[in-house]
């Protein structure tokens, strides 16, 4: 028989025919082949003629642990074998295309596809966990897909036991394998999508998420993608939440607040957090009704915190300096202690045009372009305005990522710039002092060198424990 010409195909290798070459796991390549007589569909994983004797071993070895472990959606692996002192290992083809032909044919994956391959990776990686198997990365040419959207993969197990440093790992390979094929932007879901694969790839604040979240995260935007979905519960987009699913029972599914966490590229996501059809965050228009109290919980780390629907109103900010400006409603110690840290600059706490402020929403006169209630944001204040007031109040100034978590995209704008508490979101954006949220929730976050600034263009909101 002659020997296999790999830069030829089709070619023989025992008793397959391989037909195409599809990709590289380490320094074996991986080919499409097809069984002689049986006419069965493989993959063919060839490790290079004249290896090392420590290659073979480490290829047997590998082939072992696969043949050993059936995971989900991971196609059965067959058996290692030895044809012309060439080395290889089969595997049953998954049925349907590896992801980077879906994308090729049809321009790029839908947001739906997307969701999908994350949750059946997160049930391969979870279940191998839990086996105490080490699990791989996954590469473009290990996802196959059909028609109906029924993903399966390549078997990615490797020797040795599962570790928590392989978590990252297996992300962010994933999120590699994706990332070419994301849906074109504007098309339906793409900003959500973009956005889970970021935490793939970059995790939140530095740590990787639990695979059960990135899964539950997904499902909640197929969910809201879903063609029986009412079309004024999907126009509820634009005011919703983000950050890890908080898990609660199926009887309190309805109720819950479901948030995500933004990751790290300032890629504006939201997620609908709808209940009996009506959206959670409403938009922030020139006049607001009282600020209730309504939250949005989302996670923060491990911790669970509450974002204020609403920035700071008018009337909030005005009883606020009533009793600040007062020394008779504070002590010493208590004043000290909301002035820790500020700048002493001999500020009453005032915003920029306050009296004007103030008028125009006692009399519902414009101002600045607006109709003003007591109820609409209060404008003009710097950072650390904002800060001393949440003190005040118990409470703190949310992150750049925070915020972009609790705020909703498309329809429901910001009405003002909004105060944070650290860096852009965006790495490209210049490292301020602070950084403001634009009005419009795609524009780009708003360097602020000087947190004193008072601009009438400013706000901000609260987070609460």
């Amino acid at each position: 028989m002659n020997s296999p010409d790999f830069q030829k195909l089709p070619t023989r290798l025992g008793v397959y025919t391989l037909t195409r070459h599809i990709g590289n796991r380490g320094e074996a390549a991986l080919y499409l082949a097809t069984q002689s007589h049986v006419e069965r569909g493989v993959v063919v994983e060839v490790l290079p003629p004249a290896s090392d004797h420590e290659a073979v071993q480490a290829f047997l070895a590998s082939a072992r642990a696969r043949v050993a472990v059936s995971l989900p959606h991971v196609t059965q692996v067959f058996e290692s074998m030895v044809s012309d002192d060439i080395w290889y290992l089969t595997q049953e083809r998954p049925e349907g295309r590896n992801i980077a032909r879906i994308a090729r044919d049809k321009g790029s994956l839908t947001a739906t596809q997307v969701c999908v391959i994350v949750e059946a990776a997160a049930a391969l990686y979870q279940d191998a966990a839990a086996r105490n198997v080490a699990a791989g990365g996954l590469a473009e040419h290990d996802i196959y897909m059909r028609k109906d959207d029924c993903v399966s993969f390549l078997s990615p197990v490797q020797t040795g036991e599962h570790t928590p440093e392989l978590v990252p790992v297996q992300q962010q390979s994933l999120a590699l394998a994706l990332l070419p094929h994301l849906p074109k932007p504007g098309t339906p879901g793409q900003s959500r999508v973009a956005t889970l694969v970021d935490w793939m790839l970059n995790g939140y604040e530095g740590a990787p998420l639990e695979w059960s979240a990135l899964a539950d995260t997904a499902a909640l935007v197929r969910e809201q993608l879903a063609p029986q979905i009412k079309k004024e519960q999907v126009s509820g987009l634009s005011g919703v939440t983000r950050g890890a699913v908080v898990r609660q029972s199926k009887r309190n599914r309805r109720k819950l607040v479901r948030s995500l966490i933004i990751g790290g590229i300032g890629v504006a996501v939201a997620v609908v957090a709808a209940i009996a059809g009506v959206c959670l965050a409403p938009s922030v228009g020139d006049t607001l009704p009282a600020n209730d109290g309504s939250t949005i919980t989302c996670r923060r780390g491990k911790e669970v915190v509450h974002v204020d629907v609403r920035p700071v109103s008018i009337r909030e900010y005005r009883e606020f300096l009533l009793v600040f400006e007062d020394v008779q409603k504070l002590n010493r110690d208590q004043r000290r202690r909301l002035v820790d840290g500020v700048p002493s600059d001999g500020s009453t706490r005032r915003p920029a045009d306050w009296d004007a402020q103030w008028e125009a929403a006692t009399q519902g006169k414009e101002y600045k372009g607006k109709i003003l209630s007591l109820d609409s944001p209060v404008v003009g204040v710097s950072y650390w305005d904002a800060l001393v007031y949440a003190r005040y109040r118990e409470a703190e100034l949310p992150s750049a990522r925070l915020l972009y978590a609790a705020t909703a995209e498309g329809g429901a704008e910001r009405s003002t710039y909004e105060w944070t508490t650290d860096l852009s979101p965006q790495t490209d954006i210049y490292r301020a002092g602070a950084i403001l949220l634009a009005p419009d929730a795609d524009a780009p976050p708003l360097p602020e060198p000087d947190r004193s600034t008072r601009n009438t263009l400013y706000g901000f909101r609260l987070v609460h424990p």
